[in-house]
Parts: structure tokens; C-alpha cells; sequence
């Protein structure tokens, strides 16, 4: 997909090797935010004009899912994606029962698969929720 302007997106985790990896491997493709803390990644997505937020789920202080949930209260237009290898399906099912996640990506990610998957939100105008049942 070929865009005039490079959509914004952040990457919220606490370990500062996930974070250059992730903006490495989507530089070139999108306006890439990163933010170790979720107080910084707020401040991030109050000031930014954001089209995805991803976040890893265990973090110090706040976990991934509430982190999400105050994304969502703040625009319900971004899409939430949790990017991590520690969340059971309840926590996801919760989530998305109460403020509606559009993805889940296991750790360790593919870039091909986490990409394929903004593609796939960004197209959609309103881009449906994740289904569990």
C-alpha cells in the first residue's frame, strides 16, 4: 500500500531492546513511536495524531490490556493491538469484552505477520474487534 505521508503508530514496552528492534523493522514504512512507560506512551498518544497503538501486555506499573483501555478512552479510533508472550485468553477475552482489541501477536513477532496485520486495520475503516468464541 502506497501512502503520501507515513501513518503514526506506537510501540509501548518496557525493555529498551524490543523497542529499537520494533522501530528498526518499521521505520521505513511508518512514523514509529516509541515509549518505555505507559505515562510516557500517554503523553505520546495525547500529542500525536496516532492510527495503531500496540503494546506489550506485563510492564512495570501498569499492565498492557489497562494501558489499552486508557487508549481507547481517549480515542476509540485507534486500533489497540496487545503484542506479547505473556497473556492468557482470559485477559485477552477480558479486554476485548470491555473496550474491544483488533489484534493479538504473540513474541516473538514476524515482521511479515505484524505488518500484514496493519495493513489489514488500516484498510478498514472501522475495523472489527477481536472474536473469541
Amino acid at each position: 500500500m502506497s501512502r503520501p505521508e507515513k501513518l503514526e503508530i506506537l510501540y509501548v514496552d518496557d525493555e529498551p531492546a524490543n523497542l529499537r528492534s520494533f522501530k528498526s523493522a518499521f521505520r521505513r514504512l511508518y512514523k514509529v513511536h516509541i515509549a518505555e512507560h505507559p505515562t510516557l506512551a500517554m503523553e505520546i498518544v495525547k500529542e500525536r495524531d496516532l492510527k495503531i497503538v500496540v503494546s506489550d501486555h506485563r510492564m512495570p506499573d501498569l499492565v498492557g490490556t489497562d494501558f489499552l483501555k486508557e487508549v481507547h478512552a481517549y480515542d476509540d479510533k485507534i486500533k489497540r493491538i496487545i503484542l506479547s508472550g505473556f497473556v492468557s485468553k482470559e485477559e485477552l477475552l477480558e479486554a476485548n469484552n470491555s473496550f474491544g482489541l483488533h489484534a493479538y501477536i504473540p513474541k516473538p513477532w514476524d515482521f511479515e505477520d505484524v505488518n500484514a496485520t496493519f495493513e489489514r486495520l488500516l484498510s478498514e475503516e472501522e475495523s472489527p474487534k477481536m472474536n473469541y468464541e
